[in-house]
C-alpha cells in the first residue's frame, strides 16, 4: 500500500470515529434529557397496559340516548389500591368510525367519575354528550379506598402529583386508541384542571386539540405568595381526610342524608338558627373557613348554587386524598420536587387554544384566586385563550351550579365544536 492510500485509509477512519463519537454523543444527550422529548406515556409501562372492561354500555338513567363503559387498570406499585378506571359517556348512535369531539375530564380532588346527578343541569359530562361530545373521566386511585376509618395509608406515601399525572397520561392513550380518535380536548376542575395543564405540558402538546381550565391552575403569579402552606410534618398519616375535629365524618355523612329526606326539617345545630336543614347547609357552605368565609366555596346562600344538589355530590365523595399533595394551593416548588421533566417550561410552550373560568369570590377574601387561573392560561404560547371571572360564584358553583349551564356547559359546547372545526378543516386543507 503506497503512501497516499495509507493517507485516504486513515482520513476514512478518522470520518469513521468522529461519526460514531457524535451517535453516542447524541444517546447520551438523549439519555440525559428524554424527560424533555418524551410526550407519549408508553415509556411509563414496560409493556402495553392491559385494560378490563367492567361496564359496557350501560343506559344512563334519565338519558336513553346515552351509554356509559367503565374500563380499569391496575398501576405501578400494583397495590391493593393503586387502580385507575376511565368511564366513557356517548351517545347511543356515536359510531367509533365517525369523526367527534372527545373530551377527557379530570375531576377535582376527592371527587371521581361516576355519575352522582344524573341530571345534565348539573353534570357537564350528560350536557355535552347529549350533544354530541364524547366524555371521558378519570377515577383516581382514592376512588379505590374505603370511606371508613383507614388505619394504614401508608400506600398513599407514594401517590403523589406526578404519579397521578402519569395516570392520566396512560388514561389519554387508551382514551385516543379506543375512541378511535387522536386529537382530544383535555380538561379539568379544580386539582383536576392542574393535574391536566401538567399532563398537557408533559405528554399532550402534539396530539391535544385544546386545554380546560374550570377554577383551577398551574402557575403562582410571580407577584403572589404561593397558597400552599407547610404542615407539621407526619411520619406514620399519609392521608388527609375528610373528617373534622369538631364533625365526625359519620356524622357529616347522616346530616347530608337528613338534609336530603327532609329539606325543610329544623337544622343541626343545639339551639336552632335557621329555618331549616338547607338554609343552615348554604350558609356553612358560604362561611367554610378554607375558602375565605365569603362564599369562595358555594355562594348557594345567594342562589348560585342548590344545597341539595351540593349535598349529594358531598355525600359520594371519596373520604381520602394523599397527604404529599395538599395542602392549599398547587405549588410547584412543594408538589413537584425532583422530577426530572420540566414541567415549568413544556407548560409555557403549550399553543392549544385554552377555555378557562374563575370563581369570583376567593378574591373578596384577599386571596387572589382568579388572577392565578388567569396567569395560568396566559402563561402559555397560546394565543387563543377564552377567559372569563364569574362575579359571585363559588368554586362549586362553577360546575354544579343553578347558572352553570348557561354561563359554562353552553360557551364550552360552542368551544369544543368551534375547535374541532376547524381543526377538521385544517386537516383536510
Amino acid at each position: 500500500m503506497n503512501n497516499v492510500e495509507c493517507r485516504m485509509e486513515n482520513e476514512e477512519r478518522k470520518k469513521w470515529v468522529a461519526r460514531r463519537s457524535r451517535f453516542f454523543l447524541f444517546l447520551a444527550f438523549l439519555s440525559l434529557h428524554s424527560s424533555h422529548f418524551l410526550f407519549s406515556p408508553r415509556h411509563l409501562w414496560a409493556d402495553s397496559p392491559t385494560w378490563s372492561a367492567t361496564v359496557s354500555n350501560r343506559a344512563v338513567a334519565n338519558y336513553p340516548d346515552l351509554i356509559e363503559s367503565v374500563w380499569t387498570l391496575l398501576r405501578p406499585p400494583l397495590g391493593q389500591h393503586d387502580t385507575i378506571a376511565v368511564r366513557r359517556i356517548t351517545r347511543t348512535d356515536a359510531g367509533n368510525d365517525l369523526p367527534r369531539p372527545v373530551l377527557f375530564f379530570l375531576p377535582s380532588a376527592h371527587m371521581h367519575g361516576e355519575i352522582v346527578v344524573a341530571d345534565e343541569r348539573y353534570d357537564l359530562r350528560l350536557y355535552l354528550a347529549n350533544r354530541g361530545v364524547e366524555t371521558w373521566t378519570l377515577d383516581y386511585r382514592t376512588h379505590t379506598v374505603t370511606r371508613d376509618y383507614l388505619r394504614d395509608n401508608r400506600f398513599m406515601q407514594g401517590w403523589t402529583v406526578e404519579t397521578f399525572v402519569e395516570d392520566a397520561a396512560i388514561a389519554a392513550d387508551f382514551i385516543r386508541a379506543t375512541s378511535n380518535q387522536q386529537f382530544l380536548f383535555l380538561g379539568g376542575f379544580g386539582r383536576g384542571a392542574t393535574f391536566a395543564g401538567l399532563t398537557a405540558a408533559r405528554f399532550g402538546r402534539d396530539n391535544i386539540l385544546g386545554l380546560v381550565l374550570l377554577d383551577g391552575y398551574v402557575l403562582d403569579p410571580p407577584d403572589e405568595e404561593s397558597l400552599y402552606r407547610e404542615r407539621p410534618e407526619t411520619p406514620n398519616w399519609f392521608a388527609d381526610d375528610l373528617e373534622r375535629r369538631y364533625l365526625p365524618y359519620a356524622r357529616w355523612l347522616k346530616q347530608l342524608q337528613d338534609t336530603i329526606a327532609e329539606p325543610n326539617g329544623p337544622d343541626f345545630l343545639p339551639v336552632h338558627v335557621f329555618n331549616n336543614r338547607t338554609e343552615a347547609l348554604a350558609h356553612f357552605l358560604y362561611v367554610s373557613p378554607m375558602f375565605g368565609q365569603q362564599g369562595g366555596l358555594s355562594n348557594a346562600k345567594d342562589g348560585y348554587a342548590d344545597p341539595l344538589i351540593l349535598a349529594r355530590i358531598f355525600l359520594q365523595e371519596d373520604r381520602y386524598w394523599p397527604r404529599v399533595q395538599n395542602h392549599g394551593g398547587f405549588d410547584f416548588k412543594r408538589h413537584l420536587a425532583g422530577v426530572q421533566f420540566d414541567y415549568q417550561s413544556g407548560f409555557a410552550a403549550l399553543s392549544v387554544p385554552i377555555f378557562a373560568r374563575a370563581s369570583g369570590n376567593l378574591d373578596k377574601a384577599e386571596i387572589p384566586w382568579a388572577a392565578r387561573i388567569e396567569y395560568t392560561a396566559r402563561a402559555t404560547a397560546s394565543k387563543d385563550i377564552q377567559f372569563q371571572v364569574l362575579e359571585n360564584w363559588g368554586h362549586l358553583d362553577v360546575l354544579f351550579g343553578t347558572k352553570s349551564t348557561i354561563e359554562v356547559f353552553q360557551p364550552l359546547l360552542e368551544w369544543i365544536k368551534g375547535h374541532s372545526a376547524k381543526a377538521g378543516r385544517e386537516a383536510q386543507s
